[in-house]
């Protein structure tokens, strides 16, 4: 298919517009790919460690908190436990009435309780708030339990009123029950309650047999509290009498999820998250101690106590991994299974207990995938305002291109149609002068010089046809036929004409006729030298009728050459040769050309036949003398113009008369035309270049008289 210049130049116009776009666009395009991927991930690696530092960091700010807290708490209890024993060890304790308070109770009036904290679990999820007095104090006395000293032992731990209700408010609420529980079965709780489980004896507790049987304080959980039916984690202090000996057990309630600061852990993070206050178990693994909820036991009987629990994971080596992790370390954090779901593990030790966070990857991954889709919308409505702003380029770089495409191409359609007139021979044609301003004005004012030129070469190259013709017709159209001789003759022009020339003459000498053989070469080459060698020819054979010497010829040809010739600065060189008869007799004259070359196979000799002269054309009364020798059978004379031996390679270096004997030697064996052929071509060759300069060569042999 032929498409138009202007077709062709828009479609380059747009190639090289749009590729440099499209590939910037495509690189672009890919490169942002990946910058995003890169860095959505990059980011949401990132975040994602930060998030899960900083759930491990708030492990370690829980325990620390729980720490501080328990601190406080032990505290508590070591106050209660010492005030209680001081007031069992008064020898006059105070009647009951002396030692209640007098109402309203300044301090009492300043506690509130937490909302939720004294509502009770019933039946079917209900619940009732029970009445509390924050002015009072309940004694209960455990069932079967006869021993009259207890009333004693009331009158006295009537003062601890004050001290229950100072711990109580130091501990900023956070306490359900403060109480003192005695051997002799009084138990003193605050605040103060109507209604307890009468069968309820506090020394079956596990909170007084552990510091019992320990004589030092204890944490004891989980528990249900008999009027709450709430989960309690208590810590208990151990009393003592007077003696040092064990008089009861100080303890402070507080509710499982104040231990682990679930509503702070819910608000943070989410409520999927899920804590666990954990220990080492002795038999491998880790023991709850206490964990966020605890629903099943909401209509548990307070009696049935919670069975102990183990932590799990579904990945057992990942477990494994994270136990080796807690005993190497007092913090960190591991992803691992939990119940089927990738989760978080965060946790933080101390050497008695573990504080462990457990958070679904959806929720430590929320922020970093929000960010990471963030990037990643970012992006894509940067890749969209790049494909439409490249859409919108590239309608604008078509019509650019089209329109311009066609100021482009408006002098080249105009110089094709005047090229087509040229071609046709009309040679008025011209081109438009529509000024440009580039390069296109100098194309349209060459094509405009151009044309005259060109028809005047057209004229030129007509007229050295024609002379090329006509010299073609002046030179000989056969060898002559001279018996006792073999003659061949052969030139070879530069250009279309030139200043090389031979000739065979049938020419009047003084007695007789003989065989005249010229070869000569003007000086230069082209149309001038073709002048003045059809000139020499017109003179010479103009003579060929008269009889005269071979001498008087050539003076009378350079006569009028040196006439036609002078200041011109040009010449002829001439080596004219007569053949008398089949005897090998042979005369001849030099004219400045060099001298024939003269060859015997037998003998393997070379000679020349040399004479002096001045070339034609440079003086006019120059007297030429001729020379005269005999060939023998089987001789060679060649005959040549400098084209031969000057003939130069690529080098430099000159074909040379050396190379031209060789040639001789190697062909004597051959005829005349062989020879000349085998000169000729091998002097050709030797020009890589080009041929410089017109070659003639003419061979004679003598051979035997017809």
């Amino acid at each position: 298919m032929n498409l138009s210049i202007r077709i062709k130049i828009f479609l380059v116009l747009v190639a090289f517009s749009l590729l440099p776009l499209f590939l910037s666009r495509t690189v672009t395009s890919h490169t942002a790919t990946t910058m995003a991927e890169t860095l959505s991930d990059r980011t949401r690696t990132e975040l994602l460690d930060i998030v899960t530092a900083e759930l491990q960091h708030s492990a370690m700010s829980i325990l620390r908190t729980v720490e501080g807290r328990g601190q406080a708490l032990r505290l508590g209890t070591m106050m209660l436990a010492r005030q209680a024993g001081s007031l069992l060890d008064e020898t006059k304790p105070e009647s009951l009435t002396s030692a209640r308070p007098p109402s309203p109770w300044p301090l009492a009036q300043k506690i509130t309780a937490p909302k939720g904290r004294y509502d009770k679990q019933i039946m079917h999820g209900a619940t009732i708030s029970l009445l509390v007095d924050f002015e009072a104090q309940t004694f209960h006395v455990s069932p079967f339990v006869r021993d009259t000293s207890v009333l004693s032992q009331v009158d006295r731990l009537h003062g601890l009123l004050p001290t229950f209700a100072d711990v109580y408010a130091q501990l900023d609420s956070s306490a359900t029950w403060v109480q003192v529980g005695l051997e002799s079965g009084l138990l003193v709780r605050y605040p103060g309650l109507d209604s307890f489980p009468m069968v309820y004896d506090h020394r079956d507790q596990p909170w007084y047999e552990n510091v019992k049987a320990s004589g030092h304080a204890v944490w004891t959980l989980p528990q249900i509290d008999p009027t709450t039916r709430q989960v309690m984690a208590t810590i208990a202090h151990p009393v003592h009498d007077a003696s040092g000996g064990f008089a009861g057990v100080a303890a402070i309630d507080i509710p499982i999820q104040s231990v682990l600061h679930e509503t702070d852990i819910t608000s943070r993070w989410s409520e999927d998250t899920r804590s666990f206050m954990v220990a080492r178990d002795p038999g491998g693994g880790l023991l709850i101690l206490a964990q966020q909820s605890y629903e099943a036991t909401k209509s548990q009987h307070w009696r049935a106590g919670i069975e102990p629990e183990r932590m799990a994971s579904d990945d057992s080596e990942a477990f494994a991994r994270l136990l080796a992790a807690m005993d190497a370390s007092d913090s960190g954090a591991m992803r691992l299974p939990y119940h089927g779901e990738d989760s978080v593990w965060a946790f933080a030790s101390n050497p008695n207990f573990s504080f462990l966070l457990i958070a679904p990857e959806s929720v430590v991954a929320r922020l970093p995938d929000e960010v990471s889709g963030s990037l990643t919308t970012m992006f894509n409505r940067i890749r969209s305002v790049s494909a439409i702003i490249s859409a919108i380029m590239l309608v604008a770089t078509g019509l650019i291109a089209w329109f311009g495409s066609r100021a482009i191409t408006r002098p080249i359609i105009r110089m094709t149609e005047a090229a087509e007139r040229l071609s046709r021979g009309d040679f008025s044609a011209r081109m438009d002068t529509v000024r440009t301003g580039d390069e296109r004005d100098v194309l349209t004012d060459s094509f405009n010089n151009m044309v005259p030129k060109l028809a005047e070469h057209v004229r030129l190259s007509r007229d050295l046809a024609l002379a090329e013709e006509v010299q073609g017709l002046l030179l000989p159209g056969s060898v002559p036929t001279l018996p006792g001789y073999e003659i061949a003759g052969g030139i070879v022009y530069c250009d279309q004409t030139g200043g090389d020339y031979y000739d065979f003459l049938d020419t009047r000498v003084e007695h007789g006729r003989a065989l005249g053989v010229l070869l000569g070469d003007v000086s230069g080459h082209g149309v001038p030298s073709a002048l003045i060698m059809a000139s020499a020819r017109g003179q010479m054979h103009s003579l060929t009728e008269v009889p005269m010497s071979a001498e008087a010829r050539i003076s009378t040809v350079n006569a009028s050459l040196a006439r036609d010739l002078d200041g011109t600065g040009r010449f002829l060189t001439l080596f004219y040769l007569e053949l008398l008869d089949g005897s090998g007799s042979v005369r001849w004259v030099r004219a400045g050309h060099d001298p024939a070359i003269r060859y015997s196979p037998d003998r393997d000799e070379f000679g020349e036949l040399d004479g002096a002269g001045l070339p034609l054309g440079v003086a006019s009364d120059f007297v030429y003398v001729e020379e005269h020798t005999v060939l023998e059978e089987g001789e060679l004379l060649v005959l040549a113009t400098d084209g031969v031996w000057e003939a130069r390679d690529e080098a430099g270096e000159m074909f040379g008369k050396q190379r031209v004997l060789a040639l001789v030697r190697e062909n004597a064996h051959k005829c005349p035309e062989d020879i000349r052929t085998a000169l000729m071509q091998a002097a050709t060759r030797h020009q890589a270049g080009g041929q410089e300069d017109d070659m003639a060569v003419v061979v004679i042999r003598k051979t035997l008289n017809g």
